[in-house]
Protein backbone atom coordinates (compact mmCIF):
# COMPACT_ATOMS: atom_id res chain seq x y z
CA UNK A 1 0.00 0.00 0.00
CA UNK A 2 1.31 3.60 -1.09
CA UNK A 3 0.75 6.09 1.56
CA UNK A 4 2.31 9.58 0.35
CA UNK A 5 0.38 10.66 -2.62
CA UNK A 6 2.81 13.73 -3.10
CA UNK A 7 5.75 15.03 -1.11
CA UNK A 8 6.75 18.56 -1.30
CA UNK A 9 6.38 21.33 1.38
CA UNK A 10 2.67 20.49 1.31
CA UNK A 11 2.56 16.57 1.74
CA UNK A 12 -0.68 14.49 0.92
CA UNK A 13 -0.71 11.38 2.74
CA UNK A 14 -3.99 8.75 2.59
CA UNK A 15 -4.60 6.23 4.98
CA UNK A 16 -7.30 3.63 4.77
CA UNK A 17 -8.56 0.09 6.32
CA UNK A 18 -6.17 -0.31 9.07
CA UNK A 19 -3.24 1.07 10.46
CA UNK A 20 -1.91 -1.83 12.38
CA UNK A 21 1.12 -3.30 13.58
CA UNK A 22 1.29 -4.89 10.17
CA UNK A 23 0.54 -1.41 7.78
CA UNK A 24 2.61 0.64 10.74
CA UNK A 25 6.15 -0.30 9.56
CA UNK A 26 5.28 0.53 5.76
CA UNK A 27 3.93 3.59 6.97
CA UNK A 28 6.95 4.23 8.60
CA UNK A 29 9.43 3.57 5.67
CA UNK A 30 7.32 5.83 3.83
CA UNK A 31 7.45 8.57 6.16
CA UNK A 32 11.27 8.25 6.83
CA UNK A 33 11.40 9.08 3.05
CA UNK A 34 10.10 12.60 4.29
CA UNK A 35 13.28 13.74 6.79
CA UNK A 36 14.52 16.28 5.87
CA UNK A 37 12.81 17.54 3.13
CA UNK A 38 11.76 21.00 4.25
CA UNK A 39 8.17 19.54 4.54
CA UNK A 40 6.21 22.98 6.40
CA UNK A 41 2.87 20.94 6.02
CA UNK A 42 1.08 17.38 6.11
CA UNK A 43 -2.43 16.95 5.37
CA UNK A 44 -3.50 13.01 6.23
CA UNK A 45 -6.64 12.07 4.93
CA UNK A 46 -8.12 9.31 6.88
CA UNK A 47 -12.02 9.45 6.17
CA UNK A 48 -11.57 5.65 5.31
CA UNK A 49 -9.32 5.03 8.06
CA UNK A 50 -11.19 2.71 10.51
CA UNK A 51 -9.17 1.53 12.99
CA UNK A 52 -5.38 2.86 14.01
CA UNK A 53 -3.49 0.82 16.94
CA UNK A 54 -0.56 2.04 18.97
CA UNK A 55 2.01 1.50 16.42
CA UNK A 56 -0.03 3.41 13.98
CA UNK A 57 0.03 6.27 16.41
CA UNK A 58 3.90 5.49 17.27
CA UNK A 59 4.26 6.49 13.10
CA UNK A 60 1.98 9.53 13.79
CA UNK A 61 4.31 10.97 16.85
CA UNK A 62 7.47 9.75 14.39
CA UNK A 63 5.75 12.10 11.71
CA UNK A 64 5.37 15.42 13.98
CA UNK A 65 8.66 15.06 15.80
CA UNK A 66 11.60 13.93 13.10
CA UNK A 67 10.66 15.15 9.64
CA UNK A 68 12.41 17.99 9.93
CA UNK A 69 13.66 18.63 13.40
CA UNK A 70 14.59 22.13 12.63
CA UNK A 71 11.03 23.15 11.45
CA UNK A 72 7.44 22.72 13.13
CA UNK A 73 5.67 20.60 10.60
CA UNK A 74 1.73 21.16 10.51
CA UNK A 75 -0.16 17.74 10.50
CA UNK A 76 -3.77 17.93 9.83
CA UNK A 77 -5.98 14.82 10.42
CA UNK A 78 -8.96 15.25 7.77
CA UNK A 79 -11.88 13.51 8.55
CA UNK A 80 -11.06 10.97 11.27
CA UNK A 81 -13.80 8.66 12.23
CA UNK A 82 -14.92 9.22 16.16
CA UNK A 83 -13.17 5.61 17.30
CA UNK A 84 -10.06 7.09 15.61
CA UNK A 85 -10.20 10.75 17.43
CA UNK A 86 -11.02 8.28 20.91
CA UNK A 87 -7.65 6.69 20.52
CA UNK A 88 -5.76 9.60 20.16
CA UNK A 89 -7.88 11.03 22.76
CA UNK A 90 -7.30 8.37 25.13
CA UNK A 91 -3.40 8.37 24.31
CA UNK A 92 -3.70 11.77 25.20
CA UNK A 93 -3.01 12.74 21.96
CA UNK A 94 -5.54 14.43 20.52
CA UNK A 95 -4.16 18.31 21.07
CA UNK A 96 -0.99 17.00 19.47
CA UNK A 97 -2.54 17.03 16.17
CA UNK A 98 -5.35 19.26 14.27
CA UNK A 99 -8.27 17.76 13.71
CA UNK A 100 -10.34 19.24 10.26
CA UNK A 101 -13.74 17.55 9.58
CA UNK A 102 -14.75 19.26 5.69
Amino acid sequence: MQFIQSAGVNTVINISGKLDFAAAGTFMEELKTLVDKNVKRIDIHCANLEYISSAGIRAMVFLKQKIDKNVEVEVFLHNAIQPVKDVFSLSGLDGYFEFVDL
